[in-house]
């Protein structure tokens, strides 16, 4: 752990046990059993998040903080916010049970500054707003206030998350809270309704007795959506097994599809195509071989030039690959891209031979990046060309073979990767003792052959 980090967990630890102590002595005595169940529903709530990418969660936390703020006000809700922090219990990815007393300390700090000063500071600021709103307008604040709590809690929240995170992994502040925490902001907002029905419940006769029942649906919801990602996970899962079975026929192609992959979803990035779609392309590019299973080894490893029955045979491995997927519940967006992406612009490809009016541009896109992929890597028949030579292909065959528009975003994609690798060369060959050695020598040489010069001031 750097010494910045341990700083910055340092002073925001401090800061936050700074406004716990000032919380307690301004809660009162017959609170505590109120707090104690809010603070239980705060970590069983943090304890069953919902993942549902590497790292992403969906949890109702804050729906609970929230009540707690809107019914005792912000030292009560800062005060569940730390014990929330500290109690929840949560499974790592060896199936191991976490929890504060088998956690490094440094991960209880971070967790609980972050909790406690993001409610904390938000809280003060909802009734900092209750008070002036209330001196000059008759426009009942709550809904403005609440409005304002939510966004004020995800900018504290991520932007101290961030500031972690950039520590840790030595990336810049910006780029890590832009990346990897603005996806959080509709998750705050749309949980937000929860936590003012709960707050709403809470002040009905036996409220307390109706917010534990509602547990049960709300835990259910849970499971289901669990039991959806999972499926989805399993989805993948069978992706990446017919994955394997493509590379392992041919082993020529071993990690071709996942480069295409790479660049499928950079081309679709660039076309600002939605993230539905780029995920279907991603997942056509894995499979866009899968027909290449029902192809002879002699065919697919042949040394030489095919025969004109032989190439023959080739060509149908998309529709071989789209027969082997009728029973797989893919997209057409899918099926689509896999049975055309051989397809030529200008006509003439194969296997239905379709020019470019009747070919979705999602084949086109995984078309140039098989075709990029393929020309760069060793074949059985032949030397892989180096990817200047691949962009010298690529703007040759734009509007007869690619489209245009997905070979000029293609060829920008790699002339920047070519312009990045050799700045980076450049930058390592600038720290290198030689490059530094050669410097101090031309240094010296400057010093020993300047010119006699007198710095007197003329008489």
């Amino acid at each position: 752990m750097s010494k910045r980090l341990k700083f910055v967990i340092s002073l925001l630890s401090l800061l936050s046990f700074i406004f716990i102590g000032y919380s307690i002595p301004r809660l009162e005595i017959r609170e505590i059993p109120y707090l104690l169940f809010w603070i239980f529903l705060g970590a069983l709530f943090e304890s069953l998040p919902i993942y549902y990418a590497k790292g992403r969660t969906v949890s109702v936390t804050f729906a609970i903080t929230l009540a707690a703020q809107l019914s005792h006000g912000v030292y009560f809700a800062a005060i569940v916010a730390a014990f929330t922090a500290i109690l929840a219990i949560f499974k790592d990815s060896k199936g191991t049970y976490k929890h504060l007393f088998n956690l490094p300390i440094s991960v209880s700090l971070i967790n609980l500054s972050n909790y406690t000063i993001s409610m904390f500071l938000a809280g003060w600021f909802y009734h900092y707003l209750e008070r002036i709103w209330s001196s000059f307008s008759s426009i009942p604040v709550m809904p403005i206030a609440t409005l304002a709590y939510v966004i004020l809690v995800f900018l504290l929240n991520s932007l101290i998350m961030s500031l972690y995170t950039s520590l840790m992994t030595d990336n810049p502040f910006l780029k890590t809270w832009v990346s990897g925490t603005l996806w959080a902001l509709p998750n705050f907002i749309a949980i937000a309704p929860i936590g003012f029905f709960i707050y709403k419940m809470y002040f009905l006769p036996s409220g307390i007795i109706y917010i534990i029942m509602l547990l049960g649906p709300l835990l259910l919801a849970r499971y289901s959506f669990k039991l959806y990602l999972d499926s989805k996970e399993q989805y993948y899962n069978i992706i990446q097994t017919l994955t394997a079975a493509i590379e392992a026929k041919d082993k020529y192609t071993e990690g071709h599809s996942r480069r295409v992959a790479y660049y499928v979803e950079k081309i679709a990035e660039k076309m600002k195509l939605s993230h539905r779609r780029i995920e279907s392309l991603k997942v056509a590019a894995l499979l866009h071989d899968i027909g290449k299973i029902g192809i002879e080894d002699s065919i697919l490893r042949k040394p030489g030039k095919l025969t004109s029955d032989e190439w023959e045979k080739i060509q149908q491995h998309p529709h071989i690959g789209i027969r082997i997927l009728d029973e797989v519940a893919f997209t057409s967006e899918i099926k689509d891209a896999i049975l055309h992406h051989h397809e030529r612009y200008s006509g003439g490809g194969y296997p239905d031979a379709l020019d470019g009016s009747r070919v979705s541009i999602n084949a086109f896109i995984l078309g140039a990046a098989d075709a990029y992929d393929a020309m760069t890597s060793t074949r059985p028949y032949r030397k892989a060309l180096s990817r200047r030579e691949a962009i010298d292909v690529l703007k040759k065959e734009k509007g007869s073979q690619f489209h245009p528009r997905v070979a000029d975003i293609l060829i920008s994609i790699l002339e920047k990767e070519e312009r990045d690798e050799l700045l980076n060369e450049t930058e390592a060959d600038e720290k290198s003792p030689e490059y530094i050695e050669g410097l101090q020598f031309m240094e010296e040489a400057a010093v020993m052959e300047e010119p006699n010069v007198s710095y007197n001031k003329p008489d």
